[in-house]
This record gives C-alpha cells, sequence and structure tokens, in this order.
C-alpha cells in the first residue's frame, strides 16, 4: 500500500479527486479500488473533551510524540468483523478510543470495553492515506443495517498480533454509526439518503443501490460523495462533487423523474459527467436534497 503523507482533502491542488492508488487485496465490494480525495485525516473540534497524553520514552529511549485521545462512548456497542486465517470473528466493544497527534493526524482507534473475554482491539492509520467509510446498505430508515467497511484491506492488531484483512464495523444506533462518519471524514455528516441510480451525461451509470452524502467540512464547504460503482473502464472509486461547482439543480414535479445536477467543468472528472442524473429509493428524501441544493447554490 502506498505510503502518503496525511492531509485535509480541501488542501490537495487537485481537489475534488486526486489520482491516488492503492494496492488492491481483493476487497468484496470491489477487485480494483481506488483512493478518494475524501480519505482525509484532519479533524473538526472532537464531540467531547479532548485529553491531550504527554510524551513518553519508549523502550528504545526515543521520545514519542504526544497524542490527543477522544472517547466515543457507545449505545450500547459497535460489533466488529474481521477474517484471520480464513476463521471469521465478531468481537464486540462498547467505545472507540480516537487517537491523533497534535496537528490532527489521525493515528489509530483502540476499542474497549468489551465483554472480558478478548482484548482491545486496534484500527491502525499510521503511513496512510484514511480510508472513506463505506456503507454497505442504502440508507432507508432506522431498520437498515448500520454496517461500515473499507474498500481495501486494513491494519488492525489484537492480542499483540498486527495484520491485514477485511474489516467491517456494525453500529446498533444510527446516531453512532454517524458519529464514527463524522471522526473519520473530519466532517458533519449534513444529509444521506439512499439512491437507486445514478447517471451522468458523459459518462453513463454512475453507480446503482448506494448512498449519497452531503459532508460540511473545514470552512464550511459543503461536498456531495457517493461511490461510483458501475464505471467499468476504470477502478471503482469514490466521487466527490463541491457544491460550488454545481451550477444549477432541476427536481421535477414527477415522483419517478431523477434529480438533475449541472456541473461546471471545474475540473476533469466533472468536465467529463457534465450532468448527474440522481434516482432517489424515498421522495421526502428526493424533495429534501432538491431543497438544500437549491438553497446553497442560489446563496
Amino acid at each position: 500500500m502506498n505510503t502518503v503523507a496525511s492531509q485535509d482533502f480541501e488542501d490537495w491542488p487537485d481537489w475534488p479527486l486526486r489520482d491516488t492508488r492503492y494496492m488492491s487485496y481483493g476487497s468484496t465490494a470491489t477487485e480494483d479500488s481506488e483512493a478518494s480525495l475524501l480519505s482525509i485525516s484532519r479533524f473538526q473540534p472532537p464531540p467531547s473533551p479532548t485529553t491531550s497524553i504527554s510524551p513518553t520514552v519508549s523502550d528504545k529511549g526515543k521520545i514519542a510524540p504526544p497524542v490527543d485521545v477522544v472517547r466515543v462512548n457507545l449505545s450500547p456497542c459497535v460489533t466488529i468483523s474481521f477474517v484471520r486465517k480464513t476463521r471469521l470473528f465478531r468481537m464486540q466493544y462498547s467505545y472507540i478510543d480516537i487517537v491523533k497527534e497534535l496537528n490532527g493526524t489521525l493515528k489509530h482507534l483502540v476499542l474497549g470495553g468489551s465483554n472480558g473475554s478478548h482484548s482491545t482491539f486496534l484500527h491502525d492509520f499510521s503511513g496512510t492515506r484514511l480510508p472513506i467509510p463505506h456503507l454497505e446498505y442504502p440508507r432507508l430508515s432506522d431498520d437498515t443495517p448500520h454496517r461500515v467497511s473499507f474498500l481495501d484491506e486494513q491494519t488492525v492488531q489484537t492480542a499483540n498480533t498486527s495484520f491485514s484483512t477485511q474489516l467491517s464495523y456494525t453500529f446498533d444506533h444510527w446516531d453512532d454509526c454517524v458519529r464514527f462518519q463524522e471522526l473519520l471524514l473530519a466532517s458533519k455528516l449534513v444529509f444521506i439518503a439512499g439512491i437507486a441510480e445514478a447517471k451522468s451525461k458523459g459518462r453513463g451509470e454512475e453507480c446503482i443501490s448506494q448512498n449519497l452524502r452531503l459532508l460540511r467540512g473545514r470552512h464550511e464547504r459543503l461536498t456531495l460523495l457517493f461511490f461510483a460503482n458501475s464505471q467499468r473502464k476504470e477502478r471503482k472509486r469514490y466521487v466527490s462533487v463541491p457544491l460550488n461547482c454545481i451550477d444549477k439543480i432541476d427536481v421535477p414535479k414527477k415522483t419517478s423523474k431523477p434529480v438533475l445536477l449541472y456541473l461546471r467543468p471545474n475540473f476533469e472528472i466533472l468536465a467529463e459527467m457534465k450532468v448527474l442524473y440522481f434516482y432517489f429509493l424515498d421522495d421526502d428524501e428526493r424533495k429534501r436534497f432538491g431543497e438544500i441544493i437549491a438553497h446553497h447554490i442560489e446563496r
């Protein structure tokens, strides 16, 4: 896997999309996946008080850098799933510690508060671009499974053993799932809805049965995010569309008609797509999305 310096996605010169590639590990979601600029590591103010840990001296005599830790208590727990030597493991934890350096770079997640049958679990991000949390099911209601996975294998550590594996988090409550996404994306989740299909005028079918997320990042910038799982000629990847790159929106009165976003050719990917067509699974969400986008692009 490529080693990439962690940065806020808004600081990249070719935001919103960068051709930075990950090595594929045969993900269940895609054979070939590609890193997106929304793989980010800088945090907004944390949701709970931050604990600053002073530098410590390691076994080799080197001083470890200070870190900030934010604990997210879950209600009641999160279930993680992974495969190790062909065996499927499922473990439950009641909190997640978000450990980051003082400059905002995320180091790792530490899961703890188990029932005592297993040790703490570490999800490591050192030296890599942070992955985008991938929602496995289109969001329809509170009954939708709150399962988050990643397109590439993740580095984890348990019982003093470090290895790479396909990893997923299943939350009991949607609010916990939202907080988890926001912490990894360093953004506020303003809107999310399930879409049956997305198409573009220039590239054809973009995705089927996915989620459309609207994120508010640093400097109050708003960005649309969806997973383009239908493109056959290139690696499947996340596509981000800044709202200031949307020229206008058309929300037809007829429920069966898609919402149309007319894009400004600010970036190569947007120039290729030209117009985006979103078919929503829920008509109320379709209308709400139209109101939100229209409000912001008319300001």
